[in-house]
């Protein structure tokens, strides 16, 4: 059952004169969300340490450095230039006449966001995964 049907489940003067019930629906949501975040996150994270893993054990010695850096940077910069993008749109929230499009304006900051913490954990997964190859490969 989702957050919204539960919702309409409970009568609105349940609703107007507790007011904390629809905080806790909001919380709820937001806590399952967040969840779903961080799992995506993490699941992104290990893929890339693989990667990176892999990537260590089968570069050659004259090349780790270049390599390295080389994806280091551009990793970080789509990491900071999704993070710009989220800080952009989320600059517009409060510029918006009506509650409807400050929700909308919001919603695309959110997405953004989520999509610039993935890349930073892909980012920092690739990283890891690096490290731990070279250490292996001596």
């Amino acid at each position: 059952m989702s957050d919204e049907d539960l919702a309409s489940e409970i009568p609105d003067f349940v609703k107007k004169y507790v007011p904390g019930i629809t905080r806790g629906l909001s919380w709820a949501k937001y806590s399952k969300d967040k969840a779903k975040g961080t799992e995506m996150k993490a699941d992104a994270y290990n893929e890339s340490k693989k990667e990176g893993y892999q990537k260590a054990i089968t570069v050659s010695a004259g090349d780790e450095k270049e390599v390295f850096e080389e994806t280091k940077t551009e990793l970080w910069a789509e990491a900071q230039k999704l993070t710009d993008r989220a800080k952009e749109i989320a600059s517009k929230v409060n510029s918006q006449e009506s509650k409807e499009e400050r929700e909308k304006i919001l919603n695309r900051a959110k997405e953004a966001a989520r999509n610039a913490g993935l890349q930073g954990a892909i980012a920092a997964g690739w990283e890891k995964g690096w490290n731990e190859g070279l250490s292996n490969k001596s």
